[in-house]
């Protein structure tokens, strides 16, 4: 029943009165008697006034505040993920902790109530007067046998990932999975929660990475034989109805010979289609249908076409695309491209390194070539034919003569910053590889970094010992080169270079059908069949992979949030990248049959995991930096300075402070690490920066007479700074030395320094004296960095870096992403469900930053791939400082 009237004083009274009626602990209801079997949805319900629904759902957050008359105003907010709704309790006291304990996050309840306008709110919440504890119904895997997920993404993929390293770790529990992969984006900074987790659950967890790959062994030229600068060149230009060589078709071809750096002839023919040219490609063409209806089939002017070319090479700009189209003709007639093939793109980017842009009219700006009738085939033609007879210019200044000479010479040479990438899937498969990963990713932030940071092929080579090497999603090289037409031989050269193949779910690449590439989800599936008689083929694994990036199917909303709010298109075009069961996708993948479907989502992802030893990406152990003779020093500068201060013979009291922390500190190796902080404050104090010290390193007495600290942890005490006589108040009559009254040392009349704290050792060291040393040291601001490179030249250069840290998105910036997301669309949600959405958008990577003290000491006799790569904060290429990488 719903009404208009505001009831809410009523229904405060009535939710007091059921408060009396809170369930005991072996009872279902929570809250009340009784609540109603008729459920409803949040979404019916969030702008209406209605009496006596009930609604089920979980509990997301709660809010607990005490009034002045001592009741409590209980506030949980409930989604079913159709929405999301406030409810309120007013409870008494004694009834707080019951309700506490069950009423919480993440508890799944029945909640029965009047929704009605709180005017502190302002909008419509629900008065409960009934809870009942519900079990929700959870996906689980039934599946025999499991499969496991070898690509997969936590928040660490910065803005795009959305489910923690920890839930997905827990649903691979949940599920009987015996493993699970993580492959974040360039980075490995999801490890140490990954680890944790394993620890928790018993999974073995994959460590890995999607890499960039940059193929900088991929010669600059195809085939180029022994030929000749000077030789025959066909330089052409085709233009098509679309983008895929599969699907689209050639409507004109044009082209132009080159010999001796001269055009000799030059060849130009429209081409009709078997389907009308799409409006826009007359834009950008002004080719329309009146202009082709006459032309010759793509066989006939092909035929021309090809005999025009005969044996010389071919020239384009981004020859993928046009040899595509030409091969993919070829191959319909029976026929093979074999040509030598020349790229100016490639070239372009190689020799002229400081453009920012390659595209064809950027090109004839920079060289002053005249370019008319843009995107018309023989305009264009020609226009790289001008482009390329410069490049043989600068080629000859190199002092190259032949195409060979030119891939020589670019062999090594290549701008991996400037190279296209593909995606590639890295997995540890023990120590070893954890070490060489370490390595890549470092080298790869450090030296290769631009837009993300880049991996050359030749470079996961020479560091490959230990890694199992995967082909990766429709981004990776293997996808895009059939994508790309390339030929059989083409293809299994690629395919040499890894373990083993990935196929996904034809749901994950709907957007290729949606850009046009492909026309279909039947041409999806037929480039995984592909992949599969490859993987037969070559020996190769195949492995289906669902690239995870979110927990499940609802959770897509988060990640389109931050999508869009990186202003992409089509950010509500989500994939389905949520974790899925083995019956999934072998119900997924049974286009490829059954026993297929089984191997490559079951047997081969075992295989693969079974292949991995569990691997720890921390060692457990700690390893403090070594000085030599550290122990010596301190010991002898802390006994030589309670000497000056106490006196030749040292007070009992003294003596046994002194020797119990040295014993302590000595025997469990942690003299350097007071050495480190004694150094510190002596170089800061004698550069004129006084160093204080916080924290319960007052507590350490070796620290006092090392001058690490100022606080003196003995019991209050008098000592003279003349004879060295010295009283200790053991009676209790005295907090501290400040507390003491002034009094003249009795021997020689001086007056008296008054001291002492009495802090308890174990307060630094623990009571086994084997804790951690905590010296937490305040230096000036201005100072930081000197004594940053003042700790660099204590251990030396490569064995000191800044804490790396890692930035993520804040409550704020999350609110900020939500509101935006929602008013471009024009979407009103209630403040629950935007406390949901906004939830479920923190704790992502946003950047990477460091630390405003912190230092990170590698001891010399290890290095830091040990432990952690390193990178520079917020990926800025220009900084000099080096941090870690988590």
């Amino acid at each position: 029943e719903c009404n208009d009237s505001n009831k809410t004083n009523t229904y405060k009274k009535a939710t007091e009165a059921k408060a009396e009626n809170v369930a005991e602990n072996d009872s279902p209801y929570i809250y009340g008697k009784k609540v109603g079997k008729e459920i409803v949805q949040i979404s019916s319900i969030i702008n209406e006034e209605c009496d006596n629904v009930t609604i089920c759902g979980e509990v997301f957050k709660v809010d607990i505040r005490e009034t002045k008359s001592g009741k409590f105003i209980y506030k949980f907010f409930i989604t079913d993920y159709t929405n999301s709704i406030a409810a309120k309790m007013f409870l008494k006291p004694e009834k707080l902790e019951n309700i506490k304990a069950k009423v919480k996050v993440g508890a799944y309840l029945k909640v029965q109530g009047n929704v009605q306008y709180d005017k502190y709110d302002r909008e419509n919440i629900i008065m409960v007067n009934g809870i009942r504890e519900e079990i929700p119904i959870k996906k689980v895997d039934k599946s025999e046998e499991k499969r496991v997920e070898l690509h997969l993404h936590t928040q660490m993929s910065t803005m795009d990932g959305v489910s923690s390293a920890t839930s997905l770790i827990k649903r691979a529990k949940e599920w009987g999975h015996s493993a699970i992969a993580i492959t974040d984006h360039g980075v490995v900074q999801a490890f140490p929660e990954a680890m944790n987790a394993a620890k928790e659950t018993g999974v073995k967890v994959i460590y890995g990475v999607e890499a960039y790959l940059v193929n900088d062994g991929e010669p600059l030229i195809i085939r180029p034989g022994k030929r000749d600068l000077n030789d025959e060149y066909v330089v052409f230009d085709i233009e098509t109805t679309g983008l895929s060589s599969v699907k689209n078709e050639i409507i004109e071809i044009g082209a132009v010979k080159i010999k001796n750096s001269t055009i000799i002839d030059r060849f130009s023919k429209f081409v009709k289609p078997k389907n009308s040219i799409p409006r826009e490609i007359t834009q950008l063409t002004s080719i329309t249908d009146e202009m082709v209806k006459d032309a010759d089939s793509i066989e006939i002017v092909l035929d021309s076409f090809m005999e025009f070319v005969g044996n010389a090479a071919v020239v384009a700009h981004n020859a993928k695309f046009d040899t595509g189209f030409i091969k993919e003709s070829l191959r319909r007639k029976g026929a093979v491209f074999s040509n030598c093939i020349v790229d100016t793109l490639s070239l372009s980017r190689w020799l002229i390194p400081n453009l920012k842009k390659y595209k064809l009219n950027n090109l004839t700006d920079y060289f002053n070539i005249k370019l008319e009738n843009h995107h018309r085939a023989v305009d264009d033609a020609e226009a790289t034919a001008g482009i390329f007879l410069r490049l043989i210019s600068i080629l000859k200044e190199k002092g190259v003569n032949t195409l060979s000479d030119a891939n020589k010479l670019y062999s090594g040479n290549v701008d991996i910053k400037k190279a296209p990438t593909y995606h590639i899937i890295l997995l540890v498969k023990n120590h070893e590889g954890l070490i060489n990963l370490y390595k890549l990713i470092s080298i790869s932030h450090m030296d290769y970094f631009h837009k993300r940071p880049r991996m050359p092929k030749s470079l996961i080579q020479q560091y490959r010992e230990g890694i199992i090497v995967g082909s990766a999603c429709e981004a990776g090289e293997v996808y895009r080169s059939i994508e790309n037409n390339a030929d059989e031989d083409e293809l299994k050269e690629i395919i040499k270079f890894y373990d083993y193949l990935e196929i996904q779910p034809r749901g994950n690449n709907m957007f290729l059908i949606n850009n046009g590439t492909f026309d279909n989800e039947e041409e999806l599936l037929n480039i995984n069949r592909k992949i599969v008689n490859l993987g037969e083929r070559c020996n190769k694994p195949v492995v289906a992979t669902g690239d995870v990036h979110f927990l499940d199917p609802k959770d897509e909303y988060f990640r389109r949030i931050l999508m869009a709010g990186q202003g992409f298109s089509d950010a509500d075009n989500q994939a389905p990248l949520y974790f899925k069961t083995t019956d999934e996708m072998l119900d997924e993948f049974n286009y490829l049959g059954k026993d297929k479907a089984y191997e490559v989502v079951i047997k081969n992802t075992n295989a693969i995991s079974d292949m991995i030893e569990n691997i720890l990406p921390i060692p457990n152990e700690t390893f403090p930096p070594k000085i030599d003779g550290a122990e010596d020093e301190i010991k002898n500068m802390a006994i030589k300075r309670a000497h000056d201060i106490y006196g030749e013979v040292l007070p009992e009291i003294v003596e046994k402070r002194l020797t119990k922390e040295l014993n302590s500190i000595i025997n469990h190796g942690y003299a350097v690490l007071y050495l480190i902080a004694y150094k510190l404050v002596a170089k800061s104090n004698s550069d004129g920066y006084i160093v204080g010290s916080r924290g319960s390193v007052g507590s350490s007495f070796v620290a006092t007479m090392c001058k690490i600290t100022e606080v003196n942890p003995l019991p209050p005490h008098y000592v003279c700074p003349n004879c060295k006589n010295s009283e200790f108040i053991l009676d209790g009559s005295a907090g501290c030395g400040a507390d003491l009254p002034d009094k003249l040392c009795p021997i020689c009349k001086t007056p008296y320094k008054k001291d002492g704290h009495d802090i308890p050792f174990e307060v630094f060291l623990g009571f086994e004296g084997d804790k951690e040393p905590d010296i937490d040291l305040n230096f000036s601001g201005d100072y930081q960095p000197i004594a940053h490179k003042y700790t660099e030249e204590i251990f030396g250069k490569g064995h000191v870096f800044r804490a790396g840290t890692i930035g993520t998105i804040a409550e704020k910036t999350a609110y900020g992403y939500v509101k935006n997301y929602l008013d471009e669309r024009h979407i009103t949600a209630s403040s629950a469900e935007i406390e949901r959405l906004v939830i479920g958008c923190t704790g992502i990577k946003r950047t990477t930053g460091q630390h405003p003290g912190g230092v990170m000491v590698v001891p010399r006799d290890n290095e830091i791939y040990q432990f952690t790569p390193i990178q520079r904060p917020a990926d800025d290429v220009n900084s000099d400082i080096i941090t870690t990488h988590f």
